[in-house]
């Protein structure tokens, strides 16, 4: 089971205009969608239904007049989810039509909803696991809520992989990774990559979502594998140790 969440704020740039984010090239992909495929082509694989929900956060969206954390790409309330990869790639191509960019970039809302989900998720299924897939061009502004925010996803089987697009100075969002938090008791369930990162190194943004996905994807299997452990659930047709 997997959440994602596409950046709508401002500081992207119109989607018309060459230099924003969310500008579909001559290809029809932008930094939102390579990284998208890169991350999911890999998960779809341990997703039963291929179902994926996807969302926006710091749009406007029709009618109303204030941000959003938590819209439904597919403009579906109640029912986020979009058929495969190519689905959720759609959903976003259409929501960028209606919703108009806004702001601030908070992270907090979203982390708490898919938190409720994994809670839900371990209350009727044990072997479920959630996997929440970020996208933002800049750093969160309600870090301190995240880090809370975190630190009470930290007891639900639930990771969290955060993409940094464009060249926003990231600096801060570094403070997630749960390698970077010296507090007793944390568990590591974040891992933050900028997406220029890889691009750079290659020198052709296309090159770079199968690089992106390995070091995004390196610490899922140990977080995956301590979440079980630890409430010594095993695999169906295994006993716990």
């Amino acid at each position: 089971i997997n959440a994602e969440y596409g950046d709508f704020t401002l500081s992207n740039g119109h989607p018309n205009e060459p230099s924003s984010l969310h500008h579909f090239d001559h290809t029809g992909n932008n930094q939102y969608t390579l990284a998208w495929n890169a991350v999911g082509q890999v998960l779809q694989d341990y997703d039963w239904d291929k179902m994926f929900p996807a969302y926006g956060f710091g749009g406007k969206v029709p009618p109303s007049t204030e941000a959003h954390f938590n819209f439904p790409l597919n403009g579906v309330n109640g029912n986020p989810n979009c058929p495969g990869l190519d689905g959720v790639v759609r959903a976003y191509q259409l929501s960028l039509q209606h919703v108009s960019l806004y702001g601030p970039t908070n992270c907090a809302p979203m982390i708490k909803t898919a938190a409720q989900n994994a809670r839900s998720i371990a209350a009727g299924e044990s072997q479920g696991y959630l996997i929440l897939l970020i996208l933002t061009d800049g750093q969160f502004t309600d870090l301190r809520e995240c880090i809370h925010a975190i630190a009470e996803a930290q007891q639900t089987p639930m990771s969290i992989i955060i993409v940094g697009v464009g060249n926003a100075d990231f600096e801060s969002m570094e403070l997630l990774d749960g390698d970077k938090i010296d507090i007793d008791g944390w568990t590591d369930i974040v891992q933050f990559v900028p997406f220029n990162k890889y691009s750079h190194v290659s020198g052709d943004m296309f090159k770079a979502p199968a690089a992106l996905a390995r070091e995004l994807l390196a610490e899922l299997p140990k977080q995956v594998e301590h979440y079980f452990n630890s409430r010594k659930i095993a695999p169906r047709g295994y006993k716990a140790n």
